[in-house]
């Protein structure tokens, strides 16, 4: 199996990180004018307040995610001691050859350089699949920060202790 290559995302992929969230949270039955489609698709602004990585594999970029440190505007749960990342996804086609694993390692590793005590992210209720990939990276649920951002739109938060 090809190593997957984890490096901040380059300019010219922008849009291609911006489909590939939008592929990614297709299942979840957001109605076309909800405006978070809109940040999804819009990887410069991201890149402004956060870090955007990509995932890349064989050559093609094939996962992303946004690492929130302190200071980003892109941080929703964390606390002070807490490192946050979002918008965590793989391209479909490529589930299940270790992208998202991976994807987590790298901001597990980043948040230990940066002396966090914890990793928090949240995920919406749909997106099962991700729920069990957190579980077995060692993630566990903290119900008493979940939230609804939006009516129709609930989030379960997440935290590993590093």
């Amino acid at each position: 199996m090809a190593a997957v290559i984890i490096r901040p995302v380059r300019p010219s992929e922008h849009a291609r990180v911006g489909e590939l969230l939008v592929a990614a949270y297709a299942p979840s039955g957001m109605p076309p004018e909800v405006p978070y489609w809109s940040a999804l698709r819009d990887t410069a602004a991201r890149t402004r307040d956060a870090e955007v990585w990509v995932a890349e594999l064989d050559g093609a970029v094939v996962g992303t995610v946004t690492w929130a440190g302190h200071g980003s505007g892109q941080r929703e749960i964390a606390r002070e001691d807490e490192a946050e990342f979002r918008m965590l996804a793989v391209d479909p086609t490529a589930q299940g050859r270790g992208v998202g694993q991976a994807l987590l390692a790298a901001v597990a590793e980043r948040a230990r350089q940066d002396g966090y005590a914890a990793l928090v992210l949240c995920s919406a209720t749909w997106m099962a699949p991700a729920h069990r990939l957190y579980a077995r990276a060692g993630f566990d649920r903290i119900p008493e920060r979940d939230w609804t951002p939006v009516p129709g739109v609930d989030l379960l938060a997440y935290r590993k202790a590093l």
